[in-house]
């Protein structure tokens, strides 16, 4: 009858250390699907960064085209400004020119 009780808590034991492992596993797999989730929604989120800062930088690149465009029109308009200035001055110094002379 020994043998049998001893028998009977040597299995007791194995039995309690196996639900021990159990419960230890499922609080790790727990654990894992916890972690998992916050991934996938810190993995949102950056998606959502991402694609924010590639609006932002659609923009940038539109704006910058634009201003480029406006700077070679400007650019255009202060040349011939100048071209104008300097048909001027001709004009004045021939002018000057031909009334200190007559």
């Amino acid at each position: 009858m020994d043998a049998i009780l001893q028998r009977l808590d040597a299995l007791e034991m194995k039995v309690r250390e196996s639900l021990a492992e159990l419960d230890q596993a499922r609080r790790d797999r727990q654990a894992l699907e916890d972690k998992l989730r916050a991934l996938h929604l810190d993995l949102r989120a950056r998606e959502q960064e991402i694609g924010s800062l590639k609006s932002g930088r659609e923009q940038d690149a539109a704006e910058l085209t634009r201003l480029r465009a406006e700077r070679e029109e400007i650019r255009g308009r202060v040349e011939g400004l100048l071209e104008e200035i300097a048909r001027l001055e001709g004009t004045l110094q021939s002018v000057g020119a031909a009334g200190a002379t007559g």
